[in-house]
């Protein structure tokens, strides 16, 4: 189970988010709202090990909900992957799909291990993308082709997607996706999705960014 108890990020000048909480466990979708890009990414970031919060914890903790294990930034880092970040990791529209997929699957090989995007895509049934620009994806494709990406990292517990509804507007469209990610039986894994509004017909589990505030607010005073 992961447990993210009350952390928060103050940037330059200002708040990036306010204090929040919630636990996830592997198999579990959830949806965090986050009204702004800046507190969306903040948060992606934050909860990927690749932004130190200002404060706050994230943990494990064991079913029975005995004890508990700090993660520090370097271990949250190996465990998890942010996905399709703007301005951080997201395709350019300038690129072919082939080229974006052999940059990012390079990244989960070995130094003398070269990627092979188009078998990689095969692979996948999604060959008919390949030579396209990304600007040409449909929303459906780019989330289908995020979540495939998404599977391939080994190693990652926990998956964090930012902003995918800016794809697909209806919640139905692209969720899916996740809950099939999040119960692999074979690796499941924990899926966050970071996004301006919570469709009232999502009936899993869901928090809106600052719901630990007034919490916060009472033990700092």
């Amino acid at each position: 189970m992961l447990v993210v108890q009350e952390i928060w990020a103050i940037g330059r000048h200002s708040p990036l988010y306010d204090p929040t909480s919630f636990e996830i466990a592997p198999g579990e979708v959830i949806i965090i709202q986050a009204d702004s890009q800046l507190e969306r990414t903040a948060l992606s970031l934050t909860l990927t090990g690749r932004m130190k919060p200002s404060g706050g914890e994230i943990y494990l903790r064991d079913e029975d909900g005995e004890n508990g294990t700090s993660l520090s930034l370097k271990e949250l880092r190996a465990r998890s992957e942010i996905i399709d970040s703007p301005k951080i990791n997201e395709p350019e529209n300038f690129m072919r799909v082939h080229d974006y997929i052999s940059e990012m699957v390079s990244y989960t090989l070995g130094p003398f291990q070269r990627p092979h995007s188009k078998k990689w895509l095969r692979q996948r049934g999604l060959e008919e993308l390949e030579n396209l620009w990304v600007e040409e994806l449909t929303g459906e494709k780019n989330i289908e082709l995020m979540s495939a990406l998404a599977a391939s990292y080994p190693n990652a517990e926990i998956l964090v997607f930012d902003t995918p509804s800016r794809h697909l507007n209806h919640t139905s469209m692209w969720v899916g996706h996740l809950q099939a990610l999040a119960q692999d039986p074979e690796q499941p894994r924990a899926v966050i999705a970071v996004v301006p509004h919570i469709s009232s017909a999502w009936k899993g589990k869901s928090v809106v960014v600052g719901n630990a505030h007034k919490d916060f607010e009472t033990e700092g005073n």
